[in-house]
């Protein structure tokens, strides 16, 4: 489990103070209204349970190639499955924005349009610059989860917890079965508007060690929280709160996600259409675990959510919809790295396991923004640029290699130095080989190749429009260019590696070392590689 840390707890329970105002407990506020959620009757408009059975599985995760690029500057992802932009007159944040508080912030091209449309169940709503909600967005079938009445958005920012009707219908049911095993459901928070979130968001931000940047990967930015679609819900147990309330720790501690409760979601929630949007990495989990992380690794977000883990985070998208994902999670291979989260399944069809972050100062080097403007933006040319429909725009210029040198090791490996020019936001993907890896040993290809020492191999199949360095031996094998590497920052690598996706170029000169393990290696062919061109070719001997 990943370590949350006391400032989430007090953040939070700053909100709780103000929403729900009661004198006991960091938690106690919130928990005592709506205590009684987990004993209180399905409301009477419940329908009958339905769940269980699993339909067919749902397409399969790996990405639809795109049609092919458009002139320089070329459009270079898939037609994306979101709505047109509505522009956002007026982005009611000041917290996030350039002269704020905090020395991060949003491009105003970044909080001036919104794409997502919040009442659709299966929308994706995510921390790019693509997944925000509009400020003004509040479901109009908002309910209070204890009892069902129907509320205004704003009578959900006081003394209710609330929820969209179908999805607090799905809830009660839940709570149903939970009680029928021995658990006591306890719901800490559920719809949070735009403006609660920006003051929590900024809570969090005042509270946390890393101020800003740290609070970006447990919370997420106003509108780009799943919360504000009135579906999703962080829930635990009456016994993991109550304990937390003995010992001042809260219910935002380590250890949720291995408890009876944590547990009994991870395996059933599904079945009432609820969902755990944000999982451990495999990369990150304890072998044969799915709820507790390597105690030796520092804890990175997963770059296929976004976030760091939260197995309280529970998000509705129907019966049907959560079987058909439960049956496509299945089918992806659990434990391994091909196992997808919600993330992938909403997005399938789209080009890799996940889009970047909102450039916010924190991620620069692997966040994209839909400014064209460099001086605009926190990370200047450290971005990957969007145009206006979403898409990645690459830069007139093309990157070309500038040195290519070869050398052996002392256990006869290959190492191969190249610099190449690449201008500031060409699109590039992994895998990033840095200082301490990973390398290419023997047998290993892009398509099996470990991002971690010791371990299991990740696929780093071609995005569209990516450009990537590639070696193949002479004469080819059956894999062409079986060695690639990201164009991108050394420095992401151990992040970014554990995902697939299209990330910005490092800008300017970049030198990359590839290490290859390939005995009897005498020539081999390095080139730039991108849709499968090869672009500025050089052969060289083995010396």
């Amino acid at each position: 489990m990943v370590s949350t840390r006391s400032w989430v707890t007090t953040a939070l329970a700053l909100v709780c103070a103000c929403r729900h105002a009661t004198p006991s407990g960091p938690d106690a506020a919130l928990g005592a209204s709506v205590a009684a959620i987990s004993s209180a009757p399905a409301p009477a408009s419940a329908p009958a349970p339905a769940p269980a059975p699993a339909p067919a599985p749902a397409p399969a995760s790996a990405p639809a190639p795109a049609s092919a690029p458009a002139p320089a500057p070329a459009v270079t992802t898939a037609v994306r499955r979101i709505r047109a932009s509505t522009p956002i007159s007026r982005y009611s944040c000041p917290s996030v924005v350039r002269g704020s508080l905090f020395r991060p912030f949003l491009a105003a091209a970044d909080t001036s349009v919104a794409f997502v449309e919040g009442d659709d169940l299966l929308s994706l709503v995510n921390r790019s610059p693509l997944g925000a909600l509009p400020p003004e967005y509040a479901p109009g079938d908002l309910v209070d989860v204890r009892d069902g009445s129907p509320r205004k958005p704003s009578e959900c920012e006081g003394q209710r917890e609330c929820l969209r009707r179908d999805a607090a219908d799905a809830l009660h049911r839940m709570f149903d079965a939970m009680r029928a095993d021995g658990l006591h459901g306890h719901v800490q928070s559920a719809f949070r508007g735009f403006g609660t979130q920006c003051w929590l968001f900024a809570a969090m931000a005042q509270q946390a060690r890393r101020g800003f940047c740290e609070a970006t990967e447990q919370s997420a930015l106003p509108g780009h929280s799943q919360h504000q679609l009135g579906t999703t819900l962080d829930m635990f147990t009456k016994e993991w709160a109550e304990q937390g309330a003995k010992t001042g720790e809260g219910v935002f501690r380590n250890g949720f996600g291995c408890s009876p409760g944590g547990e009994w979601l991870d395996d059933n929630a599904w079945r009432f259409g609820f969902v755990v949007s944000y999982p451990i990495h495999p990369d990150d989990r304890q072998d044969g675990s799915r709820c507790a992380a390597h105690a030796d690794r520092p804890a990175a977000i997963n770059p296929k959510t976004g976030y760091k883990s939260e197995p309280w985070h529970l998000r509705f998208i129907g019966v049907d919809a959560a079987a058909r994902f439960r049956n496509a999670w299945q089918a992806s291979g659990p434990g391994t790295p091909d196992e997808i989260t919600l993330e992938q399944w909403l997005r399938a069809g789209l080009a890799g396991d996940a889009d970047l972050p909102v450039c916010d100062g924190c991620q620069c080097g692997a966040c994209a923004t839909l400014a064209t403007k460099d001086a605009r933006t926190p990370c200047g040319k450290a971005a990957l640029w969007l145009d206006a429909d979403g898409n990645v725009v690459s830069p007139a210029e093309e990157p070309h290699l500038i040195d290519v040198r070869t050398s052996l090791a002392s256990d006869d490996a290959l190492i191969l130095d190249v610099v190449v020019h690449a201008p500031a936001h060409t699109p590039t993907q992994p895998p990033i080989l840095a200082a301490t890896g990973p390398f290419y040993a023997r047998g290993a290809t892009f398509l099996a190749l470990s991002a971690l020492e010791s371990g299991p191999p990740h696929r780093y199949a071609e995005l569209k429009g990516a450009w990537r360095i590639a070696v193949e031996p002479i004469p080819p094998q059956a894999t062409r260019w079986p060695w690639r590497a990201s164009l991108a920052s050394g420095d992401l690598a151990a992040t970014w590696n554990r995902a697939n996706l299209v990330l910005p170029a490092k800008a300017g000169d970049v030198p990359v070392r590839m290490r290859i393990s390939a005995p009897g290696l005498q020539k081999v062919r390095i080139a730039l590689l991108r849709d499968g061109e090869e672009h500025d070719v050089r052969e060289e001997t083995i010396r």
